[in-house]
Order: C-alpha cells, then structure tokens, then sequence
C-alpha cells in the first residue's frame, strides 16, 4: 500500500512519491539528542510540525481525559480510496470498465495531444516500468496529504475545457468528460505528490529480524526510526493537532511485520484508555522491564538523566485505511478505520503534579494484553500544507488545472454532479463582500482554485474582475 516516503528541505520538507530516491534526514548525531537519546531533540522535535507547540502537560492530557476521544468531527474525517499501486501503472490504470484512465481523461482536456507522453510519464516514474517496483510501492503519501486537506468528493461530475481552464458542465454534453469519484480522487492523490509539508521523525526501512534491542528489550536509536517517533514527541504532537486544533495529520503505520516497508496512513483521532502519575522507581522498572511491572530491583530512570518526573499513559490512535479499489460511491474514513495503541512512560522536566511540569521525551512499552508493542508505533509523523510543485508529481497533472478540477468536484460540479449545486452564497458573485464557500457556486469554486485569497480572506473587487473573466460572467 503506501509507501516509500521521501523528502528535501526548500521552503519545507516536502513529501514525495513512493518508490523514489533519497530519504528522511538519519543523522544519529542530531536524532541522539546529545547522548541523550530518549529526550526530545533533532528529528523528533514536535516543532518541526509546530513552530510553537504546546508541551506542558496538564494543557494535553490529564486523569480526566481518560475514556475520552479528541480529534476531528466526523464530517472532516479524512476520505479513503485506493493508493493507486505502482504495479498497476498508477492513475494510468483503465479502473472503470469502458473509460479511461484518471490521468487519460484528465489530459485529454488539458493538453489532448500529451495524452500518450503524459501516459508514459506515469508508467516509467508511478509505474510497473519503476525498477525494483513492489506491490504495496503506490501513491499513498499523495493520498494521505490530499485526504487531509480536502473534503470527499460526493459524486461524479462533468468537466470540460474552457477559456480559462476547466469547468463544470451539464452531464452528457458535447465536449464533457465524465470523472467519477475514484478518477478526481486520483488525480488529487497526483497533484498532492511532494505535497508541502511537516516532516518529524525518520524512516526504519529495516527487516523486522535486523533490529536490534537492548538487554532491557528497548529498541536501539541508531539514526533510523525503528525506534519509533519519541513518544513524549508523539503525545505533544497529537494533544496540538488533533485535542487543541481539531486537525489530522500523518504518520507511518508500522507494525512488527512489516517495518522494512512504508504505510503512509491519515489519522485523525485519539483515545485516552489511561493515565496514572508514577515515581522514578516506578517508571524505571516499567521501562526495564518493558510494561510488565512497576515494582523491581530498579531504582533510578537511566534513560533520561534530565527527566524529574514521570506518568504512564496508554492511547489508542486512530487512523484511515485504503479501500480495495477505485471508489465509486463516498466513502468514510470511518468505515476503514484501524487503530494503533501505543503504552508509554512520558518523561517530564519536573514532577508530574506541578503544572508547569513540561513534556521532554518518553519511552515506549509492551503490553501484548492491549495490542501494544514497541514496534508498532509511528516511526515517523508529517503534516500536508498543500499540493506539491509540478515538478514533484506527473508533470502533465498541472497544478492549476489540477486544483480546477477539486473545486468543481467540491461544489458538486455546478448542476453536473453528485452534488448538485451546491449551498447559497452569502452575496452575489458581482458584489464584493466576505470570503465565499468554494461549494456554493462553481463559478465560486473556479475563481477560488485560481485565487484562494477569495474563499479565506475576502471576495474583494479583484475576485469580482475574475469572476468575470474565468466565468464569463456578466455584471452590471
């Protein structure tokens, strides 16, 4: 399914096709943190994702959380859909008996005459022809960043070209290609290829058999993530995003199967099961003896000599899966939900009951009664900003006409579609106002793919003189 992840620092680290060249930064001297390798520094830094990110405890979790869910509303759950398998020749796959494919449909009215170049692009780089190419490489980092930053397409709808891109059209008229909800699905996934983003962590790319443990059957930090994501690190990050921001993000769902590959997955929840503050010797003999007992010979946590305090906390984290196939109906991400529990001891730069206490790293248990194993944590975790530059994906999947075709899908396409016409807009088109919904109109939508100012800060005189231009609107 989705996999191998890889990423270069311009503006941000960006997330990129699977199956290519290059990978995470692995530097152990920076994810070592000095000699300390289970504080929180270098690669696991929660402000990689965060500039400014929360890291007092009793502001992200505390006894009362537990038997509580923080995360997304369910309307912006992030959508499955295939990963789009390498194998297969990517979004070049004729999924939809009698059509073509994704990519044929979508630069048969951008640019009729690259169908075939544009073809031969996926297949060589997304594609069978990828040397080494494995069943499970696929175009799930594009998937996952899309998914996090769309809404689901609702139904089919009717595009064609027009003067200034790609509109919507009535279903079954001269010029119209008809997109089902898989096919704007792919070309999304496409388009957020090396989408913009957050990276925190590092990849395993390790046969399960090679990792190595230590003699307390901790897993050794050695510039890889086999290790996992600091779990101090993985709680800060989902009490910012998912509890304080209501927001998904990425991770890597390992599990001790499969940690030489990479399943790039959405999550968008966690659960609290429980939450308890612990004494040194307690937290020591929970470490070394891998979750098993609190009592033991252990008096003194070695593993962070800067840690002060201590709590256990086990959480159930919440994310989408991949559906079989190209989707045909609007499917939730609730309906293909998994779950990862990860157990853990967080370390703390003072005790557990001060409220200034703040979160400084953490280490991972086994608890094989609820699911949990140190090799089925997240090694890696990422948050998508927007689609990535062309010259990350298919180059004949355009940006621009790429994002066209999204915003006429999310506005049902303008009568054509499943979604028919979409709300009301809260002023006329030819009237400068507040920021308009993309979904109320396809004009709206068209004119807010092309100036995104005009849905997010305001429908100012600007918007107006593009709406009539890209719409061919008349106003007076």
């Amino acid at each position: 399914m989705t996999r191998i992840l890889f990423s270069f620092f311009a503006s941000a680290l960006l997330v990129s096709a699977c199956a290519q060249d290059g990978s995470e930064p692995t530097d152990d001297t920076i994810d070592g943190a000095g000699g300390k390798a289970d504080q929180i520094s270098g690669n696991d830094d929660p402000s990689g994702l965060l500039a400014s990110a929360e890291r007092r405890l009793a502001s992200l979790v505390t006894a009362a959380d537990v038997g509580k869910t923080f995360g997304v509303d369910d309307d912006a759950i992030p959508y499955p859909d295939t990963y789009w398998p390498m194998v297969d020749d990517g979004i070049a796959v004729e999924w939809m008996s009698g059509q073509p494919s994704p990519l044929a449909k979508f630069v048969g009215l951008t640019a009729p005459a690259s169908v075939q170049q544009a073809i031969d692009w996926e297949v060589q780089h997304h594609g069978s022809k990828v040397p080494n190419v494995a069943d499970w490489f696929g175009h799930c980092p594009g998937w996952v960043a899309a998914a996090t930053l769309n809404k689901p397409v609702t139904g089919p709808v009717w595009v064609k070209k027009g003067a200034s891109g790609l509109e919507a059209c009535a279903a079954g008229a001269a010029g119209c290609t008809r997109f089902e909800i898989g096919d704007v699905n792919a070309i999304a996934a496409e388009l957020h290829e090396g989408a913009v983003s957050r990276f925190i962590g590092a990849r395993c790319d390790t046969d399960p058999s090679d990792i190595q443990r230590d003699e307390f059957g901790r897993i050794e930090r050695n510039g890889t993530g086999c290790k996992g994501l600091n779990a101090g690190a993985m709680l800060i990050t989902m009490g910012n995003l998912m509890k304080l921001q209501q927001k998904p993000f990425a991770i890597d769902a390992q599990n001790e199967f499969n940690t030489e590959q990479i399943w790039n997955q959405p999550a968008y929840r966690y659960t609290v099961n429980r939450f308890q503050a612990l004494s040194e010797s307690e937290a020591a003999n929970l470490v070394a003896s891998g979750g098993a007992s609190k009592t033991g010979v252990n008096n003194d946590y070695i593993w962070n000599t800067s840690a002060a305090g201590f709590v256990f906390i086990d959480v159930t984290l919440h994310w989408v899966a991949e559906t079989p196939g190209p989707n045909t109906e609007v499917v939730s991400g609730a309906e293909t939900t998994r779950t990862t529990r990860m157990v853990s001891v967080i370390e703390l730069d003072r005790a557990a009951s001060d409220p200034a206490a703040v979160i400084i790293g953490g280490e991972y248990l086994d608890d094989a009664r609820v699911g949990a194993n140190r090799l089925r944590v997240a090694p890696f975790a990422w948050l998508a900003l927007d689609a990535g530059p062309d010259f990350r994906h298919n180059p004949f999947v355009t940006s621009a006409a790429g994002k066209q075709l999204l915003a006429i899908a999310a506005a049902g396409g303008g009568g054509g579609g499943g979604g028919g016409g979409g709300e009301t807009c809260a002023h006329d088109l030819c009237a400068a106002g507040g920021a308009l919904d993309a979904s109320c109109d396809s004009c709206a939508a068209t004119v807010c793919a092309a100036d995104s100012f005009c849905c997010s800060g305001s429908w100012d005189a600007t918007c107006v003189s593009e709406a009539q231009d890209l719409c061919s609107l008349t106003c007076e």
